[in-house]
């Protein structure tokens, strides 16, 4: 009797943890979307042909770069199984490069089941066997900020990007800059996730200080993928609530740079 209930608590914890595991790779598989760098093919590293992949969720279409040509097509994917349609591709002739643009597009063909790591590493698989692997294309590395405080008394300059933060007090000299580590840039991406950028502009500020020369005149830039957005003017040191913590957190790296 107790063999026979020992044997059903496996049973149920082995059931419990296999529809975990399903649940983590099918949360993973809803963020196919966006550009992948291939890495390798067939187990080969294939890094230097800058190969890519793009997948549009909204419109199930599979694009992408392979080493030549560019190509498109349609995909679908269901439980983990990824099919390919056809391919159209256009008709460059690159001698050095014919034959990994061919291997390119067997893979792709091949392939009948996907995974995403939780880093952001896509695995493409044929019957199994892993015959593509890509990275994930980081948005945040189109992303940079711009924080100012301007008064007849103060200039105050900020910039930040994915490596430095540098500032300015004098508009005739040269910024301060400082190496900016990973998990600070992870916060400030964390932060900007909950700001909707393009109602920045139309942010009221709580204060009016900057009228009468009681605060200097605060504005936040953010440049993303190619696209700035602009805040409304607000006092330094109150800024909208909405883009509060963002502010925040860029003057306290300021304050750590000599």
């Amino acid at each position: 009797m107790k063999i026979i209930i020992l044997l059903s608590v496996f049973i149920s914890l082995n059931a419990c943890c296999n529809s975990k595991t399903m649940a983590v790779k099918e949360t993973n598989l809803m963020t196919l979307n966006g550009t992948y760098h291939v890495k390798t093919l067939n187990n080969i590293d294939v890094s230097v042909n800058n190969m890519t992949i793009n997948f549009n969720k909204e419109e199930s279409v599979i694009s992408g770069f392979s080493g030549c040509n560019r190509f498109t097509g349609t995909y679908s994917l269901e439980n983990g199984l990824l099919k390919v349609g056809p391919l159209a591709s256009t008709k460059m002739f690159c001698q050095e490069r014919h034959q990994i643009e061919s291997e390119m597009q067997q893979v792709l063909s091949k392939v009948n089941e996907i995974l995403i790591e939780e880093d952001g590493i896509l695995k493409l698989l044929s019957d199994k066997k892993i015959i593509l692997m890509a990275s994930k294309e980081q948005d945040n590395k189109l992303v940079s900020f711009n924080y100012s405080a301007m008064s007849r008394g103060r200039f105050l300059d900020i910039n930040v990007n994915d490596s430095l933060v540098s500032i300015s007090k004098d508009r005739e000299a040269k910024p301060i800059s400082k190496a900016i580590n990973k998990e600070t840039w992870k916060k400030l991406n964390s932060l900007l996730e909950a700001i909707t950028l393009d109602s920045i502009s139309t942010l009221k500020s709580p204060t009016e200080a900057r009228f009468y020369d009681g605060a200097s005149i605060g504005t936040l830039k953010i440049s993303k993928n190619g696209a700035v957005y602009e805040s409304s003017s607000f006092d330094h040191g109150t800024p909208p609530q909405e883009i509060e913590p963002l502010v925040k957190e860029i003057l306290s790296l300021s304050e750590n740079i000599e």
